[in-house]
């Protein structure tokens, strides 16, 4: 996961900047297996990065990079030598030596019927994962992993009723748990903390998952809002590109890549943003930032706040492109600034005083 997402790598951990942007694809290989695994192997197992559209790229879903980091942590001996003093100082983890050795024994206690134990580690971790260093970080997810096979679970059952990709519900219901813990209130709620988890997660998937939805129309909205800016006279060089029925031409081809190439020189797009395609929401609402800039009706700066809310950039090109779905502070901030950018350009529809500019 990249940009402001949970912690898949190392790094360490940020609190209140967990966003959810997952890759939007076909129902994979991965998905299948997934469906037939118990919540053991969900744990557990590691899994083969797919393919792109070209059979040559590999792509790895959520639940295989959060594996694939798992087994780095595990073989990490900062996270060895910190679970070894945390159980030095707690009886509970005896004898665990690294980061699996925490989820086996809480697997266990919980198996047992051993709720009291199963509540004192977890309350550990919780605890810890309020603060900040690496022993914060490991925590932080050693806690989520013990939350995983809940997790994909509920990333089953949300995905039928949503009707979303799969990678994508997977990586909300992810990032909503790594948010919950790190957020979760042990002085008001310190029992039965596990089933509290799952339950916070579940509902903080359910209201980012709604939220997905009406950003997919607020991004049709928008685009009806300003459709009598982009058939301006004096609009620029690709609105014929964009809007044309004929055939794919070179000619059609080298502008595509020019805007993507200026929209990613002004900022609005990663300068590794796949390639543009016509009829697509991404290349119209590119075009259209473009050319308000250029004419006066947005500031650059305006035109990167809506295009960072509005478009998100995708591991295949092939993929449609969600809106952003941030959780949050950063997020209600984000919106913010879009809707009054947006605001911005609809109050300047007649375009009669920036024509000469144009």
């Amino acid at each position: 996961m990249g940009k402001a997402g949970f912690p898949l790598t190392s790094s360490g951990p940020s609190r209140g900047q967990t966003a959810v942007k997952g890759a939007v694809g076909s129902v994979s290989a991965i998905e299948t297996r997934w469906r037939e695994r118990t919540d053991t192997d969900v744990a557990t197992t590691q899994h083969t990065p797919a393919l792109d559209s070209s059979e040559s790229t590999p792509r790895y879903d959520t639940l295989t990079v959060m594996n694939r980091d798992w087994a780095a942590l595990c073989r990490d001996l900062r996270a060895a030598d910190r679970v070894a003093a945390w159980a030095g100082e707690h009886p509970d983890l005896a004898g665990a030596a690294g980061p699996q050795d925490v989820v086996d024994k809480i697997s266990a206690f919980h198996r047992r019927g051993d709720l009291d134990s199963h509540d004192r580690v977890m309350h550990l971790l919780v605890e810890r994962a309020g603060g900040t260093g690496f022993d914060a970080h490991l925590a932080w997810r050693v806690a989520v992993r013990v939350l995983l096979p809940k997790a994909v679970l509920m990333a089953k059952t949300q995905r039928r009723s949503y009707g979303l990709p799969w990678d994508d519900v997977c990586a909300t219901v992810l990032g909503a748990a790594f948010e919950v813990v790190r957020t979760y209130p042990l002085d008001r709620r310190p029992r039965r903390i596990f089933n509290n988890l799952a339950l916070d997660t579940l509902q903080l998937t359910r209201r980012t998952l709604a939220a997905c939805l009406d950003d997919v129309e607020d991004v049709q909205e928008f685009a009806a809002g300003v459709a009598p800016l982009a058939e301006a006279e004096s609009h620029t060089r690709y609105a014929h590109v964009v809007a044309s029925e004929d055939p794919d031409t070179p000619h059609h081809t080298a502008e595509l890549a020019d805007l993507l190439v200026r929209a990613a020189q002004m900022e609005l797009v990663d300068v590794d943003e796949p390639a543009l395609s016509r009829h697509e929401t991404r290349t119209e609402v590119l075009d259209l930032l473009l050319w308000a800039v250029e004419v006066g009706a947005l500031k650059e700066l305006e035109a990167q706040r809506i295009a960072r809310y509005y478009l998100s950039t995708s591991q295949r090109p092939d993929q449609r492109h969600m809106t952003t779905r941030s959780m949050g502070h950063e997020g209600d901030l984000l919106r913010q600034h879009a809707s009054r950018a947006v605001r911005t350009l609809r109050a300047k529809s007649d375009l009669a005083q920036y024509r000469a500019a144009a």
